[in-house]
């Protein structure tokens, strides 16, 4: 497995960063609707450690991801997460 910014993954690649700073209703402004649709989110920090969810559709500052990877059961307020123009590679 890799790790870092070794060169191996383009620099002009789009990626975010993120907290999850409460569970509950979003908030009225964020990402336009869509625009992460299909990007891969992998929490960072946190029980879900290391978990790689594909992004099914996202709101303002919401992001629904994919049932297929498993239940976001354990995710909580302080955990990381980045969200990445790349497709989720499949087993």
């Amino acid at each position: 497995m890799h790790a870092g910014h070794d060169g191996e993954y383009d620099p002009a690649l789009k990626r975010y960063p993120g907290m999850i700073t409460a569970l509950g209703a979003p908030d009225a402004a964020g990402y336009a609707v869509d625009e992460l649709r299909g990007w891969r989110l992998t929490i960072l920090a946190g029980k879900l450690l290391s978990k790689v969810f594909e992004v099914q559709a996202n709101g303002a500052s919401t992001i629904t991801v994919s049932a297929r990877e498993g239940p976001l059961n354990g995710v909580a307020v302080k955990d990381v997460f980045v969200v990445e123009e790349i497709a989720v590679v499949q087993p």
